[in-house]
């Protein structure tokens, strides 16, 4: 008999020192890197969408500018703004190719 998922649900989100945070379900059965399938799997199990905001957008040049030309790993300095939307909650603050983002998650109405 196939294991029950146990829906994500939100969290307080208390960053780490450099602005890091991670919800403790968020991917949880994989290692670092997961392909897109896994990923679109993972979220239609959980029943959630997503969406993505990039700390470029949210700060201003120089900031971003001195965080990835000077090797940060530092990203306290984003105050990460809510999706005007409701139900949206952080899946995960991390450090991408393209500098940090902030991956949001919104139950899924079946």
């Amino acid at each position: 008999m196939p294991e029950e998922t146990v829906l994500i649900q939100p969290l307080p989100v208390h960053r780490d020192a450099d602005g890091w945070w991670s919800h403790p379900d968020y991917l949880s059965e994989f290692d670092d890197e997961i392909t897109e399938e896994q990923f679109n799997d993972w979220c239609a199990r959980h029943q959630v969408e997503t969406r993505v905001t990039y700390m470029e957008s949210d700060v201003s040049t120089d900031a971003f500018n001195v965080y990835m030309e000077d090797g940060q790993v530092d990203c306290s300095v984003w105050e990460i703004q809510n999706p005007a939307e409701p139900g949206w909650f952080i899946l995960s603050i991390h450090d991408a190719e393209d500098g940090p983002v902030c991956i949001w998650g919104r139950r899924v109405a079946l």
